[in-house]
């Protein structure tokens, strides 16, 4: 009997999972196809069937991570405001989910301390790449008009503020995601915004 859409998706996502729990545990590089199949309970073939092989499905997970934020950041655009509110609104709430989502912690742990640099993964740090400078620009775009509104000083660089926006949320992200008893960036994502705001952008 073939296998329905539904039965076929929830494979999929079983086999996200167990691919997600045994690269954060060992990492990239160590992790064998057999150990995710063992994982999901299923035969590797399965693996090859509906991702092509080890490096299609951390792909799919590093996808599925931008996926949620890419949400968040069209919805908070949709919520509206001013461009210093939608910025402050959005680097907030991204630094919190990053705590609240356990899912997207892990991808994001993964990608950024649990990852070698190896040859098959080359196109999705193309694809990180180009998804920084989209974000950067979505951001100049924003201080652009919070200037032109009187909200950011007039001497504001937008690239270059945009740049330093991108800056905080990754290295904060790191940070945090290194050394999570230290503190909790749920907790204080508002305090790290504003901080940064002010002594960047804010008159």
């Amino acid at each position: 009997m073939r296998r329905t859409k539904e039965e076929a998706e929830i494979t999929k996502q079983n086999l996200l999972k167990a691919g997600l729990e045994v690269f954060s545990h060992k990492g990239y590089t160590a992790t064998r196809v057999e150990d995710i199949a063992k994982q999901a309970n299923v035969t590797t073939g399965a693996i090859y069937h509906h991702f092509g092989g080890k490096s299609d499905l951390y792909i799919a997970l590093v996808k599925q991570g931008d996926a949620k934020t890419n949400h968040i950041a069209q919805q908070i655009t949709q919520e509206g405001g001013t461009p210093a509110t939608i910025i402050r609104r959005l680097l907030v709430r991204l630094l919190q989910f990053l705590e609240e989502d356990e899912e997207y912690r892990a991808i994001i742990e993964l990608f950024m301390d649990k990852t070698e640099m190896v040859p098959e993964l080359a196109n999705i740090r193309e694809q990180t790449l180009a998804g920084r400078r989209l974000l950067a620009q979505f951001f100049s775009d924003l201080i652009e008009q919070g200037i032109e509104a009187g909200e950011f000083r007039p001497s504001t660089v937008p690239k270059d503020a945009a740049w330093g926006l991108v800056g905080f949320m990754n290295g904060m992200s790191l940070i945090w995601v290194q050394d999570q008893e230290n503190f909790s960036i749920r907790d204080r994502a508002e305090s790290f915004v504003d901080l940064f705001l002010t002594s960047m952008i804010d008159r």
